[in-house]
């Protein structure tokens, strides 16, 4: 009972300087995802330090909040992991549907630790979708498999086909035609020809026309293209499309600029788990040719960024970039000393492609797995896996101040909305 009552209180303490502070983030709210099967300690010494009445679920805030009310936060079972850190959800363009990747799947009950807890946990399979079209209701309607551990998830513009990839041999890259209520009911499969290793992102260019993916084992970005019937213009096959384009490293996130003149690529250089990891990541610039299959893709620039880099966030502008870096800060506390602390990069991008890292800042909390601008892009909200505490674990949810005309780029609000131990994979509804 105690343990239920901590969890109601966690699960919305809103923490404030004074009555009139609030927190500022311009969207209708915030949608993010709670891996209760495992601490972020789990990563390095297999302990799962399980906590009780805890499950794997999907959750919704709207703005603006109430201080202290418990009730604002609702949420749904979805099974989700961190183990693809932000890559497992994607939104239908009115934001009222949901697709959640299990990256991993679930532990069983009575399983508390795993000698090699990256080859022992369980696989993942499913896609579970989530009617989110009332951010004080979210309601998980069904899931359906989509290959050994699904690695990314995107769905085109029309919402006619979601595009996944897996670690499963014969479905790396898949296309699942969506009915109108957004239930697959075809699959189209992975073009002739696609290199072996594993996907580790892919994106629909807003055309429909082509796809971005990601290959770690090869360390490039590769581009396909669907053809269509002529008549009812469905996709029938998917086709490569130029040379890939030599990245290096870990090439782990992709994605277009809004006005999608660039493509923006995180390479996080070495795994996590290597503990004398000290090489920091990079965020490249690539110019992608649309138009003539004979013509190179090529980088532009390149930008250093923190250690062990996770994911980021393109302002709206296009002008900016967030990265969040979990550095070392999931070290388990009781035989390392540089547990608990991470960092947030921010870097500028010109008309031209060229980047620049104008910020690393160090911050408190381990395994920062998102970092999102809100719609005027002058607010970034921040998950926080685990803060580093003794006693009772929890997570949150920080806010930032992002203004480019004062001399401290990003100010930390004081307004935080305290979760389960678990967040991560933030998405802000923008659809009011």
């Amino acid at each position: 009972m105690m343990i239920r009552n901590i969890l109601s209180f966690l699960t919305l303490l809103i923490c404030f300087s004074s009555a009139g502070q609030n927190i500022i983030f311009d969207s209708k709210g915030l949608l993010f995802l709670t891996d209760a099967d495992m601490s972020a300690f789990s990563i390095m010494d297999g302990k799962l330090r399980k906590m009780e009445e805890t499950k794997d679920v999907i959750s919704t805030l709207e703005f603006p909040l109430d201080y202290g009310d418990p009730g604002q936060i609702k949420s749904d079972k979805a099974s989700n992991s961190v183990w693809r850190e932000a890559k497992n959800v994607c939104l239908s363009t009115n934001q009222k549907i949901a697709y959640i990747l299990e990256t991993k799947g679930e532990t069983p009950y009575d399983i508390n630790a795993y000698d090699d807890i990256e080859e022992e946990f369980p696989a993942g399979k499913y896609v579970t979708v989530v009617d989110i079209s009332d951010l004080k209701k979210p309601k998980s309607l069904y899931r359906f498999p989509a290959g050994r551990n699904p690695t990314a998830i995107s769905i085109d513009s029309k919402n006619q086909y979601l595009a996944i990839a897996s670690e499963e041999y014969g479905k790396e890259i898949q296309l699942y035609e969506l009915d109108e209520a957004g239930k697959p009911f075809r699959v189209v499969k992975k073009p002739t020809g696609l290199p072996p290793g594993r996907i580790t992102d892919i994106k629909w260019h807003s055309s429909g026309d082509y796809l971005v993916y990601l290959n770690r084992d090869e360390a490039d970005l590769g581009i396909i293209r669907v053809l269509r019937d002529g008549p009812t213009q469905q996709i029938i096959r998917l086709e490569l499309y130029g040379d890939p384009v030599k990245i290096g490293g870990l090439p782990a996130k992709g994605e277009f600029t809004p006005d999608e003149k660039f493509f923006i690529v995180l390479d996080q250089k070495k795994p996590k788990t290597e503990i004398d990891n000290a090489e920091k990541g990079e965020v490249f610039v690539v110019r992608l040719n649309l138009e003539d299959s004979e013509t190179n893709h090529y980088l532009l620039s390149k930008a250093e960024v923190g250690v062990n880099p996770a994911n980021f966030d393109i302002h709206p502008s296009g002008n900016y970039i967030i990265v969040n870096n979990l550095e070392h800060s999931f070290l388990p506390p009781e035989h390392f000393m540089e547990g608990g602390e991470s960092s947030l990069s921010v870097l500028s991008l010109n008309f031209q492609g060229s980047l620049e890292n104008v910020l690393t800042k160090k911050i408190d909390g381990i395994l920062p797995t998102s970092a999102v601008f809100d719609k005027d892009g002058q607010n970034i909200a921040v998950s926080i896996y685990q803060y580093l505490t003794f006693g009772y674990s929890f997570g949150g949810i920080e806010f930032y101040k992002f203004n480019t005309s004062e001399k401290e780029l990003l100010q930390l609000q004081k307004a935080k909305i305290y979760v389960p131990r678990g967040v991560h994979a933030l998405k802000p509804i923008f659809e009011y």
